[in-house]
Formats: structure tokens, sequence, C-alpha cells
């Protein structure tokens, strides 16, 4: 089982992107959601490329920090790079149908979303 990692790191223009190593699930949600409290205010996109296990409370706490993001006017959040078992479950749940979801950085970055 890959151990859980999660850094931060600017990435230019006011962007920062978290990036997601391992299985994020119950055990790990927290960490991920003091990273992303760090990041409110900001364009940031979440890396899900080395992730490679997402249960509920994972998706959770970045749809719910999304969601409040928007309603609040605080910074934009989207999710890039997810692998084939992480997209298969964002595409269960219904979420990758919400347009914060793309399958790579560059499609990311170039979403009006964050502009």
């Amino acid at each position: 089982m890959p151990a859980f990692e999660v850094s931060e790191s600017e990435i230019g223009l006011g962007r920062r992107e978290i990036r997601i190593e391992g299985e994020l699930d119950l055990a790990v949600a927290d960490r991920l959601q003091e990273v992303i409290e760090r990041c409110r205010g900001k364009e940031t996109l979440i890396n899900l490329e080395d992730c490679a296990f997402i249960d509920s409370t994972g998706i959770a706490v970045i749809v719910r920090a999304w969601r409040e993001w928007a309603d609040e006017g605080c910074g934009r959040m989207v999710v890039q790079s997810p692998n084939a078992q992480v997209l298969r479950v964002l595409d269960v749940t219904g979420l990758t149908g919400l347009g914060f979801v793309f399958g790579s950085r560059e499609e990311a970055l170039g979403n009006p979303a964050l502009r």
C-alpha cells in the first residue's frame, strides 16, 4: 500500500497545486483539509495523478471546499489528472459532469474556471 503524501507548491500567477500521492481515505483526509485551507483564496489545482485510491471521505473534503470557495468567492479549485481507478470513482459519483475534473494540467489551466 503506498504511503499517503500531500504537498503543495506555487505554480505561478497566484496558482497553487496540491499533489496527492497514495491512498486518500478517512485516516488522512484531515491532512488534505489542512492543505486546502492554506490555499484558500488562490486558484488551486488538486493533482490526483499519483493518488492510488480515494474514498468518500476524500471526495467529500474536495467537494466541500470546492463548493465553499465558489459560494464565498474565495478562490477557485479544479481536480486534474486522476488515474483510471480514481477517475472511475469520480465518474460514478457524478463529479466528472460538474466541470471541475480535468484529464491533465494543461486542460485544467486552459479552463475558464481558473481565469
